[in-house]
């Protein structure tokens, strides 16, 4: 083993790490400790009943004596001892492909931190496909989601984008908890980006995954001009849709229409030619020509200052900006020696003056 000498902490006051493949495996004495990190006292420790002269790392949180495979400094009761590696950083042994899908901990029951199989997965052929969607994977005759296998035509299976997959016989919409078929037919898909997909030309599909929204279906009069603005907003002729919704201000301008400020459904503001909004709302008082948004929900013209949908007296319009909280002690200020600080609430926010001393 080659050993690296530390000195520091508590009971491991000296400690040596086993190995530079590993910051979480130590010697201390004629004891293997799974240190994670090497900070015992913020992320604990486990007292290993490994064999010290046969123990060696194998990379991260894996290592093996000469009878098991350990995962968090736990021995593995499910792997082949003998022929178990990482394939890159996928566990496997000559027979199967593993996962963890619990909570990893250092001082936790070790019966809680077992790799378990992968149902029907082929360790040489398998793969991860997580840089197109996340705990998606492949085998040479499968495909897997979360680890479990999924019920697709594996030869015509095809990732559309984070929200879609599709084969033959249907389409299908990407959850967190799992890949579930769509009752519509995929005869011709035009994939917009990693958020949108038209059906037949005729139907957008947007997938919103919190609050039990799901799958919202927007019918489209026509798709002679579309325009991505970001991940989240797509104009479609004179249609405006933000995260699925079509824009709540029915009036909007959808050839001059524009983001002023976050992404999308976390955007206060935006605007078109004729109107600033804010929550897709209008904002009468406010100038489009002049409008800039300071900081959130904190925006201005030539005429007023606006926090929120309401304008803000007092402060000296002109001058009024926003300053680097690094150097200051506050998030606005004027000429006239007025000091804000700002202060997030529901749906905005406010200005909270600063006493001057």
């Amino acid at each position: 083993m080659g050993i690296i000498s530390t000195c520091i902490g508590l009971f491991f006051s000296c400690k040596e790490q086993v190995s530079p493949l590993s910051e979480n495996y130590y010697k201390k004495g004629e004891t293997i400790y799974f240190i994670p990190g090497g900070n015992s006292f913020e992320r604990g420790s486990r007292k290993m009943e490994a064999d010290i002269n046969s123990f060696s790392v194998i990379r991260d949180v894996y290592a093996r004596d000469k009878d098991n495979i350990y995962f968090m400094g736990c021995p593995q009761q499910f792997v082949d001892a003998k022929t178990f590696r990482l394939k890159g950083k996928i566990p496997v042994d000559q027979s199967h492909v593993f996962e963890f899908d619990g909570s990893p901990s250092a001082t936790g029951a070790c019966s809680k931190q077992q790799l378990t199989v992968v149902t029907g997965a082929d360790p040489e052929t398998y793969i991860t496909l997580y840089d197109t969607i996340a705990s998606l994977s492949k085998d040479k005759s499968h495909y897997f989601y979360n680890a479990q296998p999924l019920a697709v035509d594996y030869a015509s299976f095809k990732i559309l984008n984070e929200n879609f997959v599709k084969d033959k016989n249907r389409l299908y919409v990407v959850t967190q908890k799992g890949i579930n078929s769509l009752n519509y037919t995929t005869d011709k898909i035009d994939v917009l980006n990693n958020e949108y997909i038209i059906l037949d030309g005729k139907k957008l599909l947007y997938y919103q995954p919190y609050q039990g929204i799901g799958v919202l279906e927007t019918t489209l009069p026509s798709t002679n001009k579309i325009k991505l603005l970001d991940r989240k907003t797509v104009l479609i002729d004179q249609l405006v849709l933000i995260e699925g919704k079509k824009f709540e201000f029915t009036d909007v301008d959808a050839e001059s229409f524009k983001i002023l400020e976050g992404i999308g459904g976390n955007s206060f503001w935006s605007g078109d030619k004729n109107h600033i909004y804010y929550n897709e709302q209008p904002l009468s008082a406010a100038d489009p020509k002049t409008f800039e948004v300071l900081k959130r929900a904190v925006a201005k013209d030539a005429k007023h200052i606006f926090v929120g949908d309401k304008i803000f007296e007092g402060p000296d319009v002109k001058s009024f900006r926003s300053v680097d909280k690094a150097k200051v002690n506050h998030d606005f200020e004027d000429d006239l020696g007025h000091k804000y600080w700002y202060r997030p609430k529901a749906g905005g926010a406010e200005l909270i003056p600063v006493e001057k001393k």
